[in-house]
């Protein structure tokens, strides 16, 4: 998938509501021009702090840190649609939403 930097802030807007109804502080950035240009967002809940960055190759990498343990997850996504781009922010956003078992 060739990606246009612009459909992934478009939908970052199109979730920015539910996060921030959940309490999710976010920012959108923006890198140089490149060959293989890229942009994320950085999240921010109580419990974790996250960046998704994703690149016009289609490639996405998602880290997310738990503040209270330090423990970080990352996950690498192969984007080749826009149906792959709304999944990968809802899995975002259901990381940074989901109550973990036991609390």
């Amino acid at each position: 998938m060739d990606l246009n930097l612009d459909n992934f802030a478009d939908a970052v807007t199109a979730h920015a509501r539910q996060w921030n109804n959940a309490g999710i502080r976010w920012e959108l950035h923006r890198g140089p021009t490149r060959d293989k240009s890229a942009a994320w967002i950085v999240c921010t809940t109580t419990d974790h702090e996250a960046q998704l960055t994703v690149w016009t190759s289609g490639e996405a990498e998602l880290d997310i840190a738990h503040i209270s343990t330090g423990t970080v997850t990352s996950t690498h996504y192969e984007m080749s649609t826009t149906a792959d781009l709304t999944a990968c922010l809802d899995d975002l956003t259901h990381r940074l939403t989901s109550t973990p078992s036991g609390a």
